[in-house]
């Protein structure tokens, strides 16, 4: 099989765990010089150093816009292209109540979660315009499209990152620039306490407790753990010449939860309800 990102040079924020690490991944499988990059300089070196000869470990804080412009610069000055981008690095927002967001917590947020992937794409966009092609996906979540998914700055940093995504697609079109945006839905990684090591250990469908249970019955239909591979898929897809037509768009990869309740799971709902207003 011909490697879909052969020879091509991808960059990839917040890629020393989760899904930047998935994507890093597999975009080395595929045939791609990686440069990834991260705040933890030791685990960046040795996950570089496992993923072999065509990876680089870049030290990148995206908290601090002089960083960001050096990672693109130092890529382009060692490649002397850059094909693709994946402005993935984030942290959740544990904030729930409006009463305990104070400025510092939302200059945080929205320069981690949107003001990063404004810079990272006004970055690359500069190199990918002089080179007339290139694909840029940034990294949002189903938080953007529906409440209770997240803390309400977290939630509108994501959408703002896939409006952003969308109106930037139009401006950069005619250089043949693509852009586009992940929502990942419940994706298991180091946030929930578990996920990749640096060992190379993984987690995959094999283990017991990401299989089908009451837990992923309840939250979504696809009655199973969403896991990293299953973004970095899409990411490939999107990184590769097989999506040179596609720009301007959002997926949501979430098994299914923003499609809506089951018809099963609605009805008991509605036999509650009836039940209720029979009492009347």
């Amino acid at each position: 099989m011909v490697n879909r990102l052969q020879d091509k040079v991808v960059v990839v924020t917040g890629a020393t765990s989760g899904i930047g690490l998935e994507i890093a991944r597999y975009s080395v499988s595929e045939g791609a010089n990686v440069v990834i990059s991260g705040r933890r300089e030791n685990e960046g070196k040795k996950i570089a150093s496992q993923l072999g000869e065509k990876c680089r470990f870049i030290t990148c804080d995206v908290l601090h816009e002089d960083q960001i412009c050096t990672l693109v610069e130092d890529t382009f000055g060692y490649y002397g292209k850059i094909d693709a981008m994946f402005n993935n690095a984030g942290a959740p927002d544990f904030v729930r109540n409006i009463e305990d967001i104070s400025y510092e917590k939302i200059r945080h947020s929205i320069d981690l979660l949107l003001t990063s992937v404004i810079i990272g794409t006004r970055e690359v966009a500069k190199v990918m315009s002089k080179q007339k092609c290139g694909s840029i996906v940034n990294t949002a979540s189903i938080a953007g499209h529906w409440g209770g998914c997240g803390g309400s700055v977290y939630s509108a940093a994501k959408a703002g990152v896939i409006h952003f995504s969308k109106v930037t697609s139009l401006e950069l079109a005619k250089n043949k620039i693509r852009v586009n945006s992940i929502s990942p839905g419940a994706i298991i990684t180091e946030i929930f306490g578990v996920g990749q090591k640096l060992s190379g250990e993984k987690l995959s469908l094999s283990d017991d407790h990401l299989k089908s249970g009451d837990a992923f019955n309840e939250f979504q239909p696809i009655p199973r753990a969403g896991l990293p591979e299953d973004i970095a898929n899409l990411a490939i897809y999107l990184a590769s010449d097989e999506s040179s037509f596609v720009t301007g768009q959002d997926f949501v990869v979430d098994g299914g939860l923003l499609a809506g309740r089951p018809l099963n799971v609605a009805s008991e709902s509605f036999k509650k309800i009836n039940q209720s207003l029979k009492s009347f």
